[in-house]
């Protein structure tokens, strides 16, 4: 073996970005299982707590980052990556591995990063701990001095009897020998059409590897973002239902303020489309009832129920004529000097147009989670 053709070195910290990535994992997830398999081998006494061990490594990541990457320099070949993984994982188990990449240099060389955190055990306090040297040495025996240069030499010999590191010059050999072979024996030679074919098939694979992982990227997203729509949802109905809770102030009504032309276009807007809101929520909330088996469906709230029974159908369809009548009281001003244009009106009909626009907020709070039920409820029946 020589050591420019195959290089192993070990970092103390992250391997840096590049264009492949060949495997990826969760690094808290992983962490914890090595951890409850390296509890179950020391066969330590008490059970193994695995909410604790989570806390704690947690609390770690968030401080610090306790990524190490291993360096596999490859002049020319090519690298077995997933068996090299397996071998690995059977020569080191109590590393958390998390990940591989690959990058492409000139003159065909590559480098291969696999990143992996190093567990150590400890008999007294906190049963674990992430330190490079001790883990070594409590798998392998070496001294603390020589553990990591040692650890290098002999996954380098690794690599290279277990096959998983072909050069260029064997691969080379390989072929004009077979060649030889065959000439020999009059057989007729592979057809390049095969070797297109081979080659074809390798690069379907790689791509299939690459789609999934980036499907499984784009679902996890997807599930980010649909909890946080529903928590600014959520946040939005709350909001409401304290607005409308709040007791009424005797306060002079016809007394008058101002506002931003803005605020007063948004605020009349969504008092104007409460009605349409109302009707679409009256049909929602009619197939839901449909759908779901109870009578009580399992999105509503005691508070929802509370401001339904207060708020009457009838006022609903006199929301458009009272916006007119704020109209006519309300004076608007577009052209002030050196000012933003805004409007001019009653206390009384600025906190009508608030309850509305509070109103309208909770409603639409309330179809968002109809919606989503009846989606349920018919992704199931299917």
């Amino acid at each position: 073996m020589k050591k420019k053709e195959l290089q192993v070195t070990i970092y103390p910290i992250s391997a840096p970005s590049t264009d492949e990535l060949l495997y990826e994992t969760e690094i808290l997830k992983e962490v914890c299982r090595t951890c409850e398999t390296l509890h179950l081998e020391r066969q330590y006494q008490g059970k193994y707590v695995h909410e604790q061990v989570n806390e704690r490594f947690r609390a770690m990541f968030e401080v610090m980052t306790a990524v190490h990457h291993m360096e596999i320099s490859i002049l020319s070949g090519r690298l077995d990556w997933e068996r090299a993984l397996q071998e690995l994982a059977v020569l080191l188990p109590q590393f958390a591995w998390l990940g591989c990449k690959v990058e492409k240099r000139k003159h065909n060389r590559q480098c291969y990063y696999i990143e992996f955190v190093p567990i150590v055990y400890k008999p007294q306090g906190f049963p674990f701990d992430i330190q490079l040297k001790a883990s070594i040495q409590q798998q392998l025996f070496y001294s603390t001095e020589e553990a990591v240069k040692a650890l290098c030499s002999q996954i380098e010999q690794l690599l290279v009897e277990k096959e998983l590191w072909m050069s260029e010059e064997v691969s080379i050999s390989e072929t004009k020998l077979f060649s030889s072979k065959k000439i020999k024996n009059d057989a007729p030679p592979i057809s390049q059409e095969t070797a297109s074919m081979e080659n074809q098939l390798l690069v379907c694979r790689e791509e299939i590897k690459r789609t999934a992982y980036s499907k499984e990227r784009m679902r996890i997203a997807n599930e980010k973002l649909e909890l946080l729509i529903e928590k600014l949802e959520q946040t939005i109905v709350d909001c409401g239902i304290s607005y409308l809770k709040q007791p009424e102030e005797g306060e002079n009504t016809s007394h008058y303020l101002r506002i931003s032309l803005r605020e007063y276009a948004y605020l009349k807007q969504k008092a104007k489309d409460l009605e349409k809101l109302w009707l679409c929520n009256k049909d929602l909330l009619k197939k839901a009832e449909e759908l779901t088996a109870k009578n009580e469906s399992r999105y509503k709230k005691k508070e929802i129920e509370q401001l339904r029974e207060m708020i009457f159908e009838s006022d609903i369809y006199l929301v458009i004529e009272e916006c007119r009548a704020i109209d006519t009281r309300a004076v608007i001003n577009q052209s002030p000097w050196f000012r933003q244009p805004y409007v001019k009106l009653m206390q009384g009909d600025y906190r009508s147009l608030l309850s509305k626009a509070a109103y309208f907020d909770l409603l639409q709070g309330e179809n968002y989670f109809l919606r989503k039920l009846i989606y349920e409820q018919e992704s199931e029946a299917v």
